[in-house]
């Protein structure tokens, strides 16, 4: 992860570098010392510890016994952001729907080869897994980023799946590419795409594309329920479900 390359493009690389280092904070979900961010980003202690000084002076970040976390400041601009986009009102507007109120509905974005997740309601009924706003999980894995990664042009998909393969979360994993690519067939086929337990086991999401006025994939909408919900009501029921609430958000785009 390393960005001394990356960041000596930009007009003002400190900034590219201040952004590594909240990325790489955000994604670890722990305490960091210098030493450790260091190795992973490829920055001088002497640059990051300005770095962290400046970060936790302005609350984005606060230091800790066991290193450097993400600070309350940066809650404000993700507020701000959700608060703004019609889309993510719209979803939680949308989700309140009761007969909805047994499963658990997110709605996510590709970035880089993982779905970061824009809203989520989380059913009524124990699930073993709780999805939060900012989360990040790998999209070959996640219900929702198969559902988008299948509606994209190859070059596209190739671009957001550049690098290595993500560790399985599950026995259910999908293992590797090709097997990825076959899975991308059947959604296509099927009109959905289906996470067998690739993220926790005994979990069932099913996810189906959102797409803007012009027919692009602006996001992905999924719903989740235990294993034994969807082979008792099947999975066609849910993607019907899911895919009318997919057919509302696009009117808000």
């Amino acid at each position: 992860m390393a960005v001394n390359g990356g960041t000596a493009k930009l007009a003002v690389p400190a900034l590219g570098r201040a952004t590594a280092v909240l990325d790489l904070l955000a994604e670890a979900g722990q305490p960091m010392g210098l030493s450790e961010m260091s190795r992973r980003l490829g920055i001088a202690k002497s640059t990051l510890h300005g770095l962290c000084d400046t970060l936790s002076r302005l609350d984005l970040l606060q230091a800790s016994a066991a290193g450097f976390e993400l600070g309350p400041h940066a809650l404000r601009w993700s507020a701000a952001y959700l608060a703004r986009n019609d889309l993510v009102r719209a979803f939680d507007r949308l989700a309140q729907d009761p007969r909805l109120a047994e499963q658990t509905l997110t709605l996510s974005v590709l970035e880089r080869g993982e779905v970061v997740y824009l809203g989520c309601r989380n059913s009524n009924r124990p699930l073993g897994f709780t999805f939060r706003i900012g989360m990040r999980l790998p999209a070959v894995f996640s219900a929702t980023g198969k559902a988008m990664l299948s509606c994209l042009p190859d070059d596209e998909r190739r671009a957001q799946l550049a690098g290595d393969w993500p560790r399985p979360y599950t026995p259910a994993s999908t293992p590797d590419a090709i097997r990825f690519e076959a899975q991308l067939s059947e959604c296509r086929a099927r009109g959905y795409a289906v996470d067998a337990g690739e993220i926790r086991e005994g979990m069932i999401c099913v996810g189906v594309p959102v797409r803007d006025a012009s027919g692009r994939v602006a996001a992905g909408l999924a719903i989740s329920m235990t294993d034994a919900e969807a082979k008792a009501a099947g999975t066609d029921h849910f993607a019907a479900a899911i895919r009318a609430l997919a057919d509302q958000l696009t009117w808000h785009l």
